[in-house]
């Protein structure tokens, strides 16, 4: 017990020197270094009233959806075909579906004890709170549609961890729904990209041209939705208990 006091103050010491020694001394001399050229572009051009811009006060979120947009879109994407890639591999038929739960049913269901219940039940209200608060003020302030829901899918984890994947989905979240928010979110994201083209004869992704700041706060709440319920999908499919996969998938199952 001693040992690990000394360990932490040690750690302790260390981060707070090393911060005093970056921020205040400046060791490494990036203080008072002048604002280079590409920076300032993107500073009095983020917001500009004029051009192919996002309106957005918040020059990185600007960034991702404008210079970088088709790199963003594509990301997402790419996350989508990745989560059902692993879906598609560890996919079941209705019948085997039938027999997991029959097992899983069996399987004696362990639970934590009831501080660490409720402390989590607390700490999960308050990180759906922040991760929504992070997605819906993306377009505003730094944060986002993808920040927000790795957050959530934190929360998630908790919930596992401490409650496991049968009592999340005795509660009706089941891989069915996960994978419909899933798609919603998607939807969401390429309506939006594609809400120029069909309504103002712009181009793909120039959301500067929806009202307001309707297309940033829509991307980030489609991101959010995508990231969110995509993390999820893959949870509830990978809380599945090794042996249970390997009897369903062998077929050795007693008849």
């Amino acid at each position: 017990m001693k040992r690990d006091v000394i360990v932490a103050v040690s750690f302790l010491l260390a981060f707070l020197f090393i911060a005093y020694a970056v921020t205040v001394e400046n060791v490494l001399g990036l203080g008072g270094t002048e604002l280079r050229p590409l920076g300032e572009f993107y500073l009095s051009h983020s917001f500009a009233h004029e051009g192919l811009t996002s309106h957005s006060p918040e020059v990185v979120t600007a960034i991702v959806w404008n210079y970088r947009g088709f790199d963003t879109l594509f990301e997402t994407f790419v996350f989508f075909l990745a989560i059902m890639g692993a879906f598609s591999v560890l996919r079941l038929t209705s019948e085997q579906e039938k027999i997991v739960k029959e097992l899983e049913a069996s399987e004696p269901h362990r639970h934590m004890d009831l501080i660490t219940r409720a402390i989590t039940k607390l700490v999960v209200v308050m990180i759906v709170a922040i991760s929504a608060s992070i997605a819906l003020h993306g377009h505003l302030t730094p944060g986002g549609g993808f920040q927000g829901g790795s957050a959530m899918a934190v929360a998630s984890l908790l919930l596992f961890a401490v409650f496991s994947k049968f009592t999340i989905e005795r509660k009706g979240l089941t891989v069915k729904h996960t994978v419909s928010a899933y798609a919603l979110g998607l939807a969401l994201i390429l309506a939006t990209v594609l809400a120029p083209v069909f309504l103002y004869g712009g181009k793909v992704l120039e959301i500067n041209l929806l009202p307001g700041e309707m297309g940033l706060f829509n991307l980030d709440v489609g991101e959010y939705l995508a990231v969110t319920f995509g993390f999820l999908t893959v949870f509830l499919v990978l809380g599945v208990s090794e042996w249970i996969f390997k009897t369903v998938l062998r077929g050795e199952v007693d008849d």
